[in-house]
This record gives C-alpha cells, structure tokens and sequence, in this order.
C-alpha cells in the first residue's frame, strides 16, 4: 500500500513538473511573438478608457533614492527595471521619448507594450500598457512615475501600477499590493546604486 501512495505521489509530482514546463514553454513563446511584432498606438478615445477605467488592483510604492532627479528620470527611461535578474527592462522602439511614444516591456515569461501618456521629463512619467503578452492575466495597466526632488540632494520616487485582467475582472485584487509592495520598493531601491 505504501509503495502504491509513494507511486502515486511520484506521478503526481512527474505530471506537475510536465504541466510547468508546458506552461513556461508556451509564455515564453507568446512573449517572444510580441516582442518581435511592431505595436500599433491606440487612439486616445482607446487610451482614456483604459486611464479612467476602474482598476481591481492598484498599488502605489515609494521609494528615496539618494540620486537627484535626472539621474533616476535617465534610469526610467533608458532600459526601465533591467537592473533586476533576468529582465530586459523596458525600451523605447524609437527616437522619441515624449507623449505617444511606444515602449516595450521585456521579461522571460511576460511582455507587454506600452504608450507614453504623460511626460513632464524629470518629474513625471505615465505609461499606458496597450498588449501584453498575457490579456487573460493583464489586459491593460497604467504606470505612473512621480519624482519629487528632497533637500538632501535625492529624489522620492514614487511608482503607482493599476490594471485589470481580461478574466476575473470583478475580482478585487488590491489586497494583493500588501503582498507585493514590498518586492516593489526593493525593486526601486536597486535602480540607483551607489
């Protein structure tokens, strides 16, 4: 009976790590197809529905950085999050910078592309994401970056993601920001390193 429930839970851990590959297999896959597809921007009628859409998950994470304002605004804007594992960061895919510019977000498993909404460069930059790689997990978001400059030379940094996913959507999911904010300020906190 042991060797049977010990067989059984080999199995079961076998078909489990079959299932993950699968599942890795195929995001990547789908990450790479957007990722090599040029995005098209969405009229601004498309992007004022997303921004006054009402999220189901909202978080908002801040960050000191002891870097003035434009050294964290050229980190935002050249290459985005690359300084963590693994991830390619987010890049423009062309010369301009300001509102309606493209960007694409690159991971391992997720990529999304993004549009410019608001850009004041050195305080503010908000960026709308318009495909992702994933619509049944994150159809659209809003990120938001809002620097503030501080007496000691630094920056506050502060960074607010919204969103809803295509599925679940009357799901609540902003108890979920307990979870991740701290991930989030860590995040932040490793873009500037002395």
């Amino acid at each position: 009976m042991i060797r049977l429930v010990i067989a059984a839970v080999v199995a079961l851990a076998v078909l489990a790590g079959l299932i993950a590959v699968a599942v890795l297999v195929v995001l990547r896959r789908r990450t790479r197809t957007l990722l090599s597809h040029k995005a098209t921007p969405l009229p601004d009628r498309d992007l004022e529905a997303i921004l006054t859409a009402r999220p189901t998950f909202a978080m908002t994470t801040t960050c000191h950085l002891h870097a003035p304002p434009q050294r964290v605004w050229n980190a935002l804007e050249d290459g985005a999050f690359s300084w963590l594992p693994f991830i390619n960061g987010i890049r423009y895919t062309g010369s301009d910078r300001g509102v309606g510019a493209l960007r694409k977000l690159d991971t391992p498993l997720f990529a999304a592309d993004e549009q410019v909404t608001h850009c004041r460069p050195h305080q503010r930059l908000t960026a709308v994401g318009i495909g992702t790689s994933i619509p049944l997990f994150a159809k659209s978001y809003v990120q938001d970056f809002e620097l503030t400059p501080t007496s000691d030379g630094g920056t506050d940094l502060a960074w607010t993601v919204s969103g809803r996913p295509a599925v679940f959507a009357f799901l609540p999911l902003s108890w979920t920001a307990l979870f991740i904010r701290p991930f989030a300020r860590v995040a932040l906190g490793w873009m500037i390193r002395p």
